[in-house]
């Protein structure tokens, strides 16, 4: 039945293109290299149709493995594009561990200013772990917003810097992409640091499926950035809070305390207790 769906969107596609994507195209990528102080491996992908003039969807996807716990996302874009001036579209997408949801539904646009694009967004994120902690409310629904900058001083290079508001923190995160000769093979490296001493520094390698094309074409008449990364951020920020916090509670209650990479596992134990008393899975 999932493939009878996705060959009626080709299908249909094709029919219907118009100026928000230039044809079915899409990218699969990879990205290594530590996540809150632990490895962390990124595999992610996005496939966009044109679906009306103007109009363009796209489907986004990741996984993730870090601190021995594997996280999964999906996320769709629906928007409207013109070439010459930019994006407008709305975004939703959710990622999922075995102890916690967290999604992000949000308005997005781009505007397109020589070799310079400029992003924001807005709109609501949540994330909600299984089980409640004393030290944090685990159940956050909040305000999102981001601003960003694309700078291309080549065709096939480019730099940005972005800014997100995430669950009451912050956070900045750099990045530097560069297209090598080889057709749709791109390289990149991202550098992110937030509250609560959170950061990541991520290396990879993506592949742009779709016809030949510059970098600073592709971003502009392909596919939006995939929003389900934005969404593992957050609940990495809110992780490096959650430890923090964690840590802190211990402190004040006499209590030792071991928290696990993104805050999904918590050990309390006082000097009296058994050892390694788990509260949390």
């Amino acid at each position: 039945m999932a493939r009878g769906i996705i060959l009626v969107l080709l299908s249909s596609s094709m029919v219907m293109a118009g100026d928000a994507v230039s044809g079915v195209n899409g990218k699969l990528g990879y990205a290594g290299g530590s996540m809150e102080g632990d490895c962390g491996n990124n595999v992610f992908g996005s496939l966009s149709l044109p679906v009306a003039r103007n109009f363009g969807f796209q489907a986004d996807g990741l996984y993730t493995n870090v601190s021995d716990r594997d996280f999964y996302g999906a996320a769709g874009h629906l928007f409207w594009r013109d070439w010459d001036i930019g994006l407008l579209g709305v975004t939703g997408g959710a990622v999922h561990q075995s102890d916690i949801d967290s999604s992000l539904t949000a308005l997005e646009g781009e505007y397109y200013l020589d070799r310079f694009t400029l992003m924001a967004a807005a709109g609501v994120s949540t994330i909600d772990y299984d089980h409640p902690v004393p030290f944090i409310d685990t159940d956050v629904t909040d305000f999102f917003g981001s601003l960003g900058l694309r700078y291309y001083p080549l065709d096939d290079l480019m730099l940005s810097v972005a800014y997100a508001h995430i669950f009451d923190n912050e956070l900045v995160v750099g990045n530097v992409e560069y297209q090598v000769p080889i057709d749709g093979l791109s390289v990149f490296a991202e550098f992110a640091r937030g509250e609560h001493s959170y950061d990541h520094a991520l290396f990879g390698l993506q592949f742009y499926f779709g016809k030949p094309k510059s970098l600073i074409r592709r971003h502009r008449e392909d596919d939006p950035p995939n929003i389900v990364r934005q969404i593992l951020n957050g609940i990495g920020l809110f992780g490096a809070e959650f430890n923090e916090r964690g840590s802190e509670y211990a402190e004040s209650h006499d209590t030792s305390y071991t928290g696990g990479g993104y805050g999904l596992e918590v050990t309390l134990a006082r000097p009296s207790d058994p050892p390694n008393i788990i509260i949390l899975p």
